[in-house]
C-alpha cells in the first residue's frame, strides 16, 4: 500500500494535476488578494447575468461610399470638400485593389450626399449590379479605434466587470455588471466626438458648461477634433502648489498646436483672452470653457504651444472636475458619434437569484453524474476518484477564468455543466477499458489505455472544432459557452484524464 502511494505521488501525471489545482486555488483565493467581502467568490468575476447590471447596444454612426468625380478633381480635393460640406472627418481608403472608397464619419442619407456632391460635379458610384455603392458602416480600423477608446474610459472609471462585443461593422454590445441602466447610459452614451472651439463673438461668460453646440455655434469657430489634434493626456490632475488650481494636462500634436495658435491669433484671443474663451465639447455639449492664460497668449504670438493644462479650480471640486475632464480628453475623442439603439437591465436581486441557481445547477449536475456512475460500477474506489477528477476540472476552469479576467455568466456555467457531462463520458471509457481486461501486465494496460485515449481524442477534437466555430463567430454570450467548453476539454485531455488513468491503474 505504501509503495502504491509513493508511486502515485511520484507520478508526473498525478503531480501535474495536484500542482495545477493548487495553482488554480491560489489565483482564486490568495493572489491577488480578493476583496474583503468576496467570501467564496474570491477573485472570480461575474457577468451581469449573475450579479445584475445593464446591457447597451450601440450603433456607430458612419458611411462608406464610392464616389465618381471628374478627372480634374483629385482625391485630396474630394476629402477637403466633403470635410467642409459635411462638417466631419472624411478619410479615403483602398477597399480593394485599385478601388478607392471614402469613410464619412457621420451618418448621412443618399439624398443628402448626392446633393452635396453636385458641388464638385460628383455622384455616388454604382456597383456592377446597378445599386449605389453606399452603406451605413465603418472600416474595421475605425470600429476598433472606437472600441479601444470606450474601453479606456470604462477602465479609467474603475468598471472592471465590463465586456464589449463588436457585431458587424458598426454595432457594439456592452455589458456593465453591477451598473444600473441610467448610469450605464451616462457612462457609455457620453463618449463621442471631442471638439475644441474658439469664441469669436460676445463676451466672457457667454459660454457655459452644458450648453449645446446649437447655442454657441454662431459665437464660436471650430479649431480641431480631439482625435486629430491631441497626442496624449496626463493620467491625473496636477497643480503647482497646494493653493493653486487643479488642472487637466494634455499635449497637442503638430497640427493641433498650429491650429490652436492660428485660431487664437485669427479670432483675437491673444489680444483679448477674456472675451475669446477656449471651449471643449463632447458630443456637441460644452464640458469646459475658459480663457487662455495671458502668459500663453504672449507665447502664442511667437510660436505654437504643445503642452497645455486646462485649469478647473481649487479644492475637491476642482480636482474632481479636472479628473472628469481628463477622462473626456483621453477617452472622449471618439472618431465617430455613437447612438444607443437598445438597452436591457438585470436587477441586482434577480442576478443574485440567477447566481444561486447556477451554483445549485452545477452542484446537482456533479452529484447526478456521480450517482449514475455509482449505479454503474457499485464501487466507491472508482466513484470517488472520478468525482474528485471532475471537481478538479471545474477548479481548473475557474482558475483559468480568474487568470484571464473572464466574466462568468449563465452561458459559461452551461459550458461548465457541458464539460462535466463530456468529462464523465470520457472517464467511463477509460474505466471500462481498464476493467474489461482485469489485472494484466503493464504492457497490456498501456495498450488498453492507449485505445481509450484514441476514442477520447477523436471525441474531444470534434467537439472542440464545433465550439471553435461558435467562439470565432462571436455570437453574443454564446462565445462564453464555447470557450469554457473548449478550455474544459483541453484540461481534461492533457491534465485530468491522464492523472485519472494513473489512479485507476493503481486501484485496479
Amino acid at each position: 500500500m505504501k509503495k502504491s502511494e509513493r508511486g502515485l505521488l511520484g507520478d508526473i501525471r498525478v503531480m501535474a494535476l495536484l500542482l495545477c489545482v493548487i495553482a488554480a486555488l491560489f489565483v482564486i483565493y490568495v493572489y491577488p488578494s480578493p476583496p474583503p467581502d468576496a467570501g467564496l467568490n474570491g477573485n472570480l468575476r461575474y457577468g451581469l447575468d449573475l450579479v445584475g447590471g445593464s446591457s447597451l447596444q450601440l450603433k456607430l454612426e458612419g458611411t462608406l461610399v464610392r464616389i465618381d468625380v471628374p478627372a480634374s478633381v483629385n482625391e485630396t480635393e474630394v476629402v477637403s470638400f466633403l470635410n467642409d460640406a459635411l462638417d466631419t472627418e472624411v478619410t479615403p481608403y483602398e477597399a480593394e485593389e485599385g478601388v478607392i472608397k471614402y469613410e464619412i464619419r457621420k451618418s448621412v442619407t443618399k439624398e443628402q450626399l448626392a446633393e452635396v456632391l453636385t458641388g464638385i460635379n460628383g455622384s455616388i458610384a454604382k456597383k456592377p449590379n446597378g445599386d449605389d455603392d453606399f452603406e451605413d458602416a465603418l472600416t474595421r480600423e475605425t470600429r476598433d479605434e472606437t472600441r479601444r477608446i470606450i474601453e479606456t474610459k470604462i477602465n479609467m472609471l474603475g468598471l472592471a466587470s465590463t465586456t464589449i462585443r463588436a457585431v458587424g461593422n458598426n454595432l457594439m454590445i456592452i455589458d456593465l455588471a453591477g451598473i444600473d441602466i441610467k448610469t450605464a447610459k451616462d457612462i457609455v452614451g457620453k463618449p463621442g466626438k471631442f471638439e475644441i472651439r474658439m469664441q469669436t463673438e460676445g463676451v466672457g461668460g457667454d459660454i457655459e458648461e452644458g450648453q449645446r453646440i446649437e447655442e454657441i455655434e454662431n459665437i464660436t469657430a471650430h479649431v480641431m477634433y480631439g482625435s486629430e489634434g491631441i497626442e496624449r493626456v496626463g493620467t491625473v490632475p496636477t497643480r503647482t502648489d497646494e493653493q493653486s488650481s487643479w488642472g487637466a494636462p494634455f499635449t497637442l500634436k503638430e497640427e493641433g498646436a498650429v491650429a490652436l495658435r492660428d485660431a487664437a491669433i485669427k479670432y483675437g484671443a491673444t489680444d483679448n483672452p477674456t472675451d475669446h474663451e477656449l471651449a471643449m465639447l463632447l458630443d456637441d455639449e460644452v464640458v469646459y470653457s475658459a480663457q487662455i492664460a495671458s502668459e500663453a497668449c504672449a507665447d502664442l504670438k511667437k510660436e505654437p504651444i504643445y503642452p497645455w493644462t486646462a485649469n478647473t479650480g481649487t479644492g475637491d471640486e476642482g480636482y474632481n472636475s479636472a479628473k472628469e475632464l481628463i477622462i473626456h480628453l483621453k477617452a472622449g475623442a471618439l472618431p465617430v458619434n455613437v447612438e444607443i439603439i437598445g438597452s436591457g437591465e438585470v436587477p441586482a436581486y434577480l442576478g443574485a437569484k440567477f447566481k444561486e441557481g447556477a451554483f445549485i445547477a452545477g452542484l446537482l449536475a456533479l452529484i447526478a453524474v456521480t450517482l449514475v456512475v455509482f449505479l454503474r460500477y457499485r464501487e466507491k474506489k472508482i466513484v470517488l476518484p472520478m468525482f474528485f477528477t471532475l471537481l478538479s476540472e471545474i477548479i481548473l476552469i475557474l482558475g483559468f477564468a480568474t487568470v484571464i479576467n473572464w466574466q462568468l455568466d449563465l452561458p459559461s456555467i452551461a459550458g461548465i455543466i457541458a464539460v462535466i457531462g463530456t468529462g464523465v463520458d470520457q472517464l467511463v471509457i477509460i474505466t471500462d477499458e481498464v476493467l474489461s481486461g482485469g489485472r494484466s501486465s503493464a504492457r497490456m494496460y498501456r495498450k488498453r489505455i492507449s485505445f481509450a485515449f484514441g476514442i477520447i481524442f477523436v471525441s474531444a477534437t470534434t467537439t472542440i472544432v464545433a465550439m471553435l466555430a461558435l467562439a470565432f463567430m462571436a455570437l453574443g454570450t454564446l462565445r462564453g459557452f464555447a470557450i469554457v467548453t473548449i478550455v474544459g476539454l483541453l484540461f481534461g485531455i492533457f491534465i485530468t484524464r491522464p492523472a485519472y488513468a494513473r489512479l485507476i491503474e493503481a486501484i485496479v
